[in-house]
């Protein structure tokens, strides 16, 4: 078996946070992220409101507008919302300190920052979905497991949107400057220089460490190495092929560690199906890719074909024949028993 089960405890636990983080984050947005405090200025005479909030090192003033008894009662409302809501998020993060301990699967720090900062920066509202490694080891959480072989600690952060998807999923449009965003924020990120000196960047690092940030996109249509703009997001993403059917269905999901942070990942079904077919497309060059491809898949499946049987069979049927092909051949190399029992639930015999 490639994993254990948490006690049912976790479970519990986890579904109460994810219960509590779903309509916070909705009422956040809903406030237009109004964290910080209000701030005064006078000038000739006249008193004009701010709010002030940190972004990263920098103090940034979102103006607000003449005083009047229609602000001051908004501003009223605010303060009061939010020392409501502060107990609140220390209550969150005491869950999280407490699934942590019981054997959850956590994030470094410097991850939880940043995706802290996309969250913040409506990223995940607006149809962004946290992809790769850490999505994989966020199924862990949901699924109430401990992966066996989750060698895989990463400080990847990919980000896949559609905007296609991301205009279905998010309750408004509202453009983010994400790239002026990620500037501001103090976390020391920069975009990457492409290879291609006449292609904006699609990519972000920290100078000296191994963080990063990549955004992607579907690649629809022709084969094409352009950059590929995101309106909603105010930057440009790198297209990948068949990356549609990988966030077609995404699920809400809590990333823990120093912090709690709610995002968007694929369904776990669609990622271990996806992982199989892009791993049997890998050149000989990707060796260890695809490798890391199939390990998750396979400890994904071990588990869903137990829990979550409905689940494979509906991201089965999603596949394209042509997927479908190249999904059966590479399951020939999973464990003879989970071979056995995936075939008698998908019927791929």
């Amino acid at each position: 078996m490639a994993f254990d089960r948490l006690p049912e405890s976790h479970l519990t636990l986890y579904s109460e946070l994810l219960d509590q983080m779903i309509p916070a984050e909705s009422a956040a947005v809903a406030d237009g992220m109004l964290m910080g405090s209000f701030t005064s200025k006078k000038i000739k005479g006249n008193t004009y409101w701010y709010l002030q909030r940190s972004e990263g090192s920098k103090l940034r003033q979102i103006y607000l507008g003449p005083d009047s008894p229609e602000l001051q009662r908004w501003m009223d409302q605010v303060i009061r919302t939010q020392e409501i809501s502060r107990p609140d998020r220390a209550a969150r993060a005491r869950l999280g300190k407490m699934l942590a301990s019981g054997g959850a699967s956590t994030e470094p720090a410097a991850v939880l920052k940043v995706l802290k900062m996309l969250a913040e920066s409506r990223v995940f509202h607006l149809g962004g979905v946290l992809i790769g490694t850490l999505a994989f080891r966020a199924y862990a959480n949901v699924l109430g497991v401990r992966f066996r072989r989750a060698s895989l600690q990463t400080q990847d952060v990919d980000i896949a949107h559609d905007p296609a998807i991301g205009v279905a999923l998010a309750r408004n449009t509202s453009r983010v400057e994400l790239e002026e965003i990620i500037e501001r924020s103090g976390l020391n990120l920069h975009p990457v220089p492409p290879l291609d000196w006449k292609q904006p960047s699609t990519s972000f690092k920290v100078r000296g460490r191994d963080l990063r940030v990549d955004f992607l996109t579907p690649m629809i249509g022709r084969e094409s190495s352009k950059a590929a703009f995101l309106p909603a997001f105010g930057l440009s993403a790198k297209p990948i092929r068949h990356l549609d059917y990988l966030i077609e269905e995404p699920m809400q999901a809590v990333v823990m560690g120093s912090d709690v942070v709610l995002v968007n990942i694929p369904s776990p079904a669609r990622f271990a199906m996806h992982k199989l077919w892009i791993s049997e497309k890998r050149p000989a060059a990707f060796h260890a890719k695809a490798k890391k491809d199939r390990i998750q898949a396979e400890q994904l499946i071990e588990v869903l074909s137990e829990d979550r049987p409905d689940d494979l069979r509906e991201a089965w049927g999603a596949l394209s024949r042509t997927a479908t092909r190249s999904v059966r051949s590479t399951l020939r190399v999973f464990d003879p028993e989970i071979v056995e029992r995936v075939t008698e639930i998908l019927d791929t015999r």
